[in-house]
């Protein structure tokens, strides 16, 4: 409507074409795309001759594509040649129409129009742009060899920079992804020195160290320093060849970062404890073939240059570690420019595993645990209706929102969702917003109920969570003796997702406001015997979920506790657990033949129920693992296994 009346009133002015055509120009260099559209198209309507009508359809052809529609793009340009084939603008049509064509797969057309262009323009940069679009038809038809040497001769003869850095970043996207050894060995041959021999080179370099073939490593390092004596690449280059003379070992190395000084040092003994353990019960079958390298991520070098320092080592097939999520997050532009991967035993976040290719972690997160909890109440324990009490941080919202996701997908229903603060040690209001009761309410209730014959109101599906319930009582003519009363449900379990010091000072207020008769879930928060402590008789039952339990009578646990406290002197935890299974499935690599990092990251990919300390492990197409959790029980007082 603005550009509408805008228009209408420069008629009543009498404002020329010439008037018109400007700000539709305006507003096309200001990139207001759609308002210079409509007044070029009312140009075009109401204006029968002018000599800059074939700008017009130009502008509205460039605008189309733009819009990512080349096919109402073509349709302008093909009016224009036709209607003016003597315009000025018919290269820069023709390079247009070419993109077009480029975009719609029709190669052959984009060609034709393309080397007509090299041949018969008089304008080298225009010509030179038709060079770098005919190498990406080449580079559409795999023809890889004629693509490069068309964009190394837009690079070096183009004058605009936008058209040099593009050719350069497609020559360096074909050598890095399309190119097999063999084409990128003859291209090195074909280019011997500049560019884009030295990308080349240096991806011939990135081969041999994946594939670990240490002569061919060594030889491509030395020509590389021969051939580029100046090249910015030439103190690493000279750092990996140095690296590769300091140890003429040939077993396989499994690098290793964890804290060992610091705040977080007790968190890296255990994992360690994990890892030398595995490493120990392999005995010399595997020393012979892999060496363990240990880093401490908290000493002063930051955690990317240890992992770089590993991952610039051929010798290298993994690492374990890092520990902490923010750590991989950090380290991920390494691990992919070296295709090195990494299995993390510790870093649980959500969406760690949406990194990239080379990250692996054999880690209980907290979704894996609300969805087994909610699998293992619906399957198992035949619950379909459940209220949540969690508390508001990061780890409550997380384990709540997967338990609530699964629950529903299973075609159960979740009645109420209450959350508390950490702080608080008074949960009356939470519990009263889950169905709870005064023990005084709860009896005026029933004398309402019975004596003025009160309804409490709908119960179940949309209802109250809660009604009276009376067990036993006599009537008489004005009150009720010997009553005894209980409150029912109107869902089967509560879910607790906190850890065990809070969740012990909550049950017995939920049966302080008569919330007795409910099964009680939680998550690997509960696993502490410090919990039965605090609720005391008031947890009856209770089921949750962890990714190990030391006193599990699954063999592979047993054998790794017996093991690991005789080793010790300690009851190990989850993260030893953890970490002794990672290190297993890499030493199982090793055994089986396995020695580049290529390999190494296949087998990950196609890890299936590994038998663990820490449960059953499949590694997932993300990278992220699903493992076969520990189903738990409070009985007699005594945390004992369910499955």
């Amino acid at each position: 409507m603005f550009l509408a009346g805008t228009l209408d009133a420069q008629e009543q002015r009498g404002e020329s074409s010439s008037d018109l055509f400007s700000q539709a120009e305006f507003y096309f260099h200001a990139g207001k795309l759609t308002e210079a559209k409509q007044i070029y198209q009312d140009f075009w309507g109401r204006v029968i001759q002018d000599p800059r009508m074939d700008r017009v359809m130009y502008r509205l052809g460039q605008i189309d594509q733009r819009y990512h529609s080349p096919v109402t793009a073509l349709r302008f340009y093909r009016l224009l040649l036709e209607k003016f084939p003597d315009t000025l603008l018919a290269n820069e049509v023709m390079l247009n129409m070419a993109q077009c064509f480029l975009k719609l797969g029709n190669f052959k057309e984009a060609e034709s129009l393309l080397n007509q262009l090299v041949r018969m323009s008089p304008d080298k940069n225009l010509r030179v742009e038709a060079m770098f679009y005919l190498a990406q038809v080449d580079e559409k038809r795999f023809d890889y060899d004629d693509a490069i040497g068309k964009l190394k001769n837009s690079y070096i003869q183009s004058e605009n920079k936008k058209v040099r850095d593009h050719a350069a970043r497609l020559i360096r996207t074909i050598v890095d992804k399309k190119l097999s050894k063999e084409m990128t060995i003859s291209l090195i041959r074909k280019y011997k020195t500049g560019f884009p021999a030295d990308l080349l080179l240096l991806n011939l370099i990135s081969r041999y160290r994946l594939e670990r073939d240490i002569v061919n490593y060594r030889s491509a390092l030395n020509e590389f320093l021969n051939l580029f004596p100046s090249h910015r690449e030439r103190p690493q280059i000279e750092k990996y060849l140095a690296q590769t003379k300091e140890d003429n070992n040939r077993r396989s190395r499994l690098g290793v970062i964890l804290p060992l000084t610091g705040k977080r040092a007790l968190t890296g003994q255990r994992v360690l404890q994990g890892i030398q353990l595995a490493i120990n019960k392999a005995g010399r079958s595997v020393k012979e073939k892999l060496d363990l390298v240990v880093k401490d991520s908290a000493a002063s070098r930051t955690i990317v240059e240890v992992i770089e320092e590993f991952a610039s080592d051929p010798l290298v097939i993994g690492v374990l570690g890092p520990v902490l999520s923010d750590e991989v997050k950090e380290v991920v532009p390494v691990v992919e420019k070296y295709k090195l991967p990494i299995l993390t035993p510790t870093a649980s976040s959500p969406g760690l595993q949406e990194l990239r290719y080379f990250i692996f972690r054999n880690a209980l997160t907290r979704e894996m645990q609300g969805r087994f909890i909610a699998r293992y109440a619906v399957n198992k324990l035949n619950l379909k209706r459940f209220a949540v009490l969690y508390p508001m941080q990061e780890f409550g919202r997380e384990l709540k929102e997967s338990f609530v996701n699964e629950i529903k997908s299973l075609g159960g229903d979740v009645v109420a969702e209450v959350f508390y603060d950490r702080s608080q040690t008074d949960f009356k209001q939470e519990i009263l917003d889950i169905g709870g009761i005064t023990d005084d309410d709860l009896k005026k209730m029933i004398n309402d109920q019975v004596m003025n014959n009160v309804d409490s109101g709908k119960f179940g599906p949309n209802g109250v969570l809660s009604k009276p319930h009376i067990e036993m009582g006599l009537l008489t003519e004005d009150k009720i003796e010997n009553l005894k009363v209980s409150l029912e449900l109107s869902y089967g379990a509560i879910f607790l997702p906190g850890f065990y010091d809070k969740v012990g000072l909550i049950i017995p207020q939920l049966a302080f406001y008569n919330i007795e008769k409910v099964i009680l879930l939680g998550g690997s928060g509960w696993n502490s015997p410090e919990l039965i402590d605090i609720a005391g008789k008031f947890l009856k039952q209770g089921y949750f979920v962890d990714g190990f339990f030391s006193e599990s009578n699954h063999p592979q646990v047993r054998q790794f506790v017996k093991k690991f406290t005789s080793t010790f002197g300690e009851e190990p935890t989850i993260l030893s657990a953890q970490s002794y299974d990672s290190a297993q499935i890499f030493i199982q690599m090793v055994l089986s033949g396995i020695n580049n990092r290529l390999s190494a990251r296949d087998r990950l990919q196609s890890l299936k129920n590994f038998p663990g300390a820490s449960g059953s492990t499949t590694i997932l197409p993300s990278g992220d693992s699903e493992k076969e959790l520990f189903a738990l029980k409070i009985k007699r007082k005594k945390i004992v296994e369910e499955n």
